[in-house]
């Protein structure tokens, strides 16, 4: 009995194996060879008239070459390519028609939005890139002043292509200017129909110095709704992202300063009175002076520290409310999420604005400033 079990059981595995490899369609592979393997791609339109658009979709292409005989290592070449068309499907047999290879969009690095794109609306081609099953949703996600194709052909020296250069550019900004590092299509993907959510992604430029970060994009749901420069950047990401780091300087003169590289914790508190909404920001910096030509003894006196430290949590207090009154009264967008926090509180589904709601909001914010290294004394 027990060796008809077996004798069964082997012959159900050898038909299970049967059917899992050699029935159903075949799969072709392609070599790398074959492949266009896309590192960037930066979406623009061309108007025509008032009202018609053409789409235009610039591709940036890593082709294989083989390998180098005496170092063995990898040779590649950088490609760009540009298909128009009536719609976002009709760029991409247009770029076919001009490429000698299959194009492969899984290993893409960069997703690019020309501002003009991005003011026109996105959502077009969050649909076309989440429809994709092979769509490398964690990309980056950036807006360019000025045209994507300008960036794809930048040359920037040892860097292979600029997508890869600019890729990594957004990955290790979490080091300074308060920075998170969640700017994907990914998470554009989740944010754009989210309640209490808004886009937000790296504004990029060129000028004399090459490709660099010069503010944040806002998204009103799928379009662009104002641009920050840096200064408003570094206040924004302090009060939306806990857990970031940065530099703030007091500033005198010329001579007079003083430099304190910190790591932010935010906390929110939020209630309701009647229809308006209140919201409590607490703000925990903790970190090191890296440069100071303005407090004398500090590294010998308590006195001198715990000045310091109000005056630097009076500093950033200060900058924090001129950033929430042009939030408020300017731009008139949510751009700290705290819709989304109300909203999970009270209830979602209501049918608000929370743009608006925020934009009438009362917020305040606390800054507790602490010192942990004074560093090796004062030159």
């Amino acid at each position: 009995m027990k060796k008809n079990k077996n004798v069964l059981l082997a012959t159900f595995l050898c038909i299970t194996f049967f059917l899992i490899f050699f029935s159903g369609p075949k799969i072709k592979l392609n070599s790398v060879e074959d492949l266009n393997i896309y590192v960037g791609l930066a979406q623009g339109i061309e108007r025509i008239g008032k009202e018609d658009i053409v789409y235009i979709a610039t591709t940036l292409s890593k082709m294989y070459k083989g390998e180098n005989i005496e170092t063995e290592e990898e040779i590649t070449e950088s490609e760009v390519k540009t298909g128009k068309g009536s719609t976002l499907g009709e760029t991409r047999e247009d770029r076919q028609k001009k490429i000698g290879k299959q194009f492969f969009l899984g290993l893409s690095k960069l997703f690019l939005l020309d501002e003009e794109y991005a003011q026109y609306g996105i959502r077009g081609m969050i649909d076309i890139g989440f429809k994709n099953p092979i769509f490398n949703d964690n990309g980056f996600l950036a807006v360019a002043k000025g045209k994507g194709k300008e960036y794809f052909k930048y040359n920037l020296g040892e860097y292979e292509n600029s997508a890869e250069y600019i890729s990594d550019m957004i990955k290790n900004s979490v080091s300074f200017n308060f920075f998170k590092g969640n700017y994907t299509m990914k998470d554009a993907i989740l944010s754009m129909d989210s309640e209490g959510k808004n886009v937000i992604c790296p504004y990029l430029k060129i000028d004399k110095g090459g490709i660099l970060i010069d503010g944040m994009a806002i998204f009103k749901e799928d379009k662009l709704g104002v641009i920050l420069d840096m200064k408003d950047t570094k206040i924004m990401n302090m009060l939306r992202e806990n857990k970031v780091k940065g530099i703030i300087t007091i500033q005198k003169n010329s001579k007079e300063y003083v430099s304190y590289e910190a790591k932010s914790k935010r906390k929110v508190k939020c209630n309701k009175v009647g229809n308006k909404y209140n919201f409590i920001i607490d703000l925990n910096l903790d970190g090191d002076i890296v440069n100071n030509e303005l407090y004398k003894d500090i590294t010998g006196k308590v006195e001198v520290i715990k000045k310091f430290e109000e005056d630097m949590s009076r500093e950033i207090e200060d900058m924090c409310y001129q950033f929430l009154d042009k939030m408020q009264n300017e731009y008139k967008l949510d751009c700290l999420q705290l819709g989304w926090i109300a909203a999970a509180r009270y209830g979602r589904d209501t049918g608000v604005d929370w743009n608006e709601i925020i934009s009438k909001s009362n917020i305040k914010v606390n800054v507790k400033v602490k010192i942990d290294k004074l560093g090796r004394g004062q030159y």
